[in-house]
């Protein structure tokens, strides 16, 4: 069991942000700890925001506290994903620096929510404070296309022109093992042939479909790139290397996805057995 610290979003209604991690990491044997960044009734897809944003103090206390408490040196993952405000990037800059110091073989993947269908969905500045502040930092980034193509100040429309922006994200980003950019076309125009893509520092681009030899579902529900960052991440925890923890995530996230009715949330709950059926027993 590793302990994970997600710094995410948080809806009573629907799954993305931590009510995606939290029973996702669970039902993989691992213990997560959830710092919420925004509380919301449910996510946008409802068609109505009610709640909002902590307050900086209390959000920044909560985070501090981790280290009054001394619980960062026992954390091995942190992964962040949607940021509530710009103002959220500093306190979590400052715990990811402290438990840097406590935890050497530490892994943070950051979840670089900010937009879909070429459309940034945060303020500007939200946008600005994760790319000067949190990019930097990240061992993985788990963009979208549009999130990719953003961070990379380019146009993502095909597998190689996301191979160029991942590639361009790694070269740019010392510290930066890995790209994995989800919901790419393979070819330009061709909206059924999606998968996801690794991109790594040092080996050839990995393309992932969601079965073997088939094209990934084209279909959209708010909540799946938490998802398959989440799973990507307990894999990861698990002992899984890289190329086996994404292309697994890959491949159970789209089948999660598949097996959700409709489109506006996952049917997380009905299906967190799959997850907690591939745990090694000891």
């Amino acid at each position: 069991m590793k302990q994970i610290l997600s710094i995410q979003s948080s809806v009573t209604l629907g799954f993305v942000g931590n009510r995606v991690a939290a029973p996702v990491l669970t039902a993989m044997g691992h213990h997560p700890l959830a710092v919420d960044t925004i509380a919301l009734a449910a996510h946008p897809g409802y068609g109505s925001r009610s709640g909002g944003v902590p307050a900086n103090d209390d959000f920044t206390e909560i985070l501090r506290a981790l280290s009054l408490f001394d619980a960062l040196g026992g954390i091995d993952f942190v992964i962040t994903g949607y940021l509530g405000a710009a103002h959220q990037a500093s306190p979590i800059k400052e715990t990811l620096n402290s438990w840097r110091r406590q935890v050497s073989g530490g892994v943070y993947i950051l979840d670089p929510v900010l937009g879909d269908y070429d459309n940034l969905y945060v303020k500007p500045q939200v946008a600005e404070s994760l790319q000067a502040e949190l990019l930097p930092l990240a061992d993985i980034i788990t963009p979208n296309r549009f999130e990719l193509g953003f961070l990379a100040k380019c146009n993502v429309t095909d597998l190689d022109s996301a191979i160029d922006a991942g590639q361009t994200l790694i070269t740019t980003h010392p510290r930066l093992g890995a790209v994995i950019a989800t919901g790419i076309s393979r070819d330009t125009g061709r909206s059924g042939n999606i998968g996801d893509l690794l991109i790594t520092r040092n080996d050839p681009p990995l393309w992932l479909p969601a079965s073997d030899g088939g094209p990934l579902s084209p279909k959209n529900i708010p909540g799946g790139g938490d998802l398959m960052t989440a799973i990507m991440t307990g894999n990861l925890a698990l002992g899984m290397d890289l190329v086996q923890a994404a292309g697994n995530a890959s491949q159970m996230t789209q089948r999660i996805i598949a097996n959700s009715d409709g489109t506006r949330d996952l049917a997380l709950m009905e299906q967190l057995h799959l997850l907690s059926e591939q745990v090694p027993v000891d």
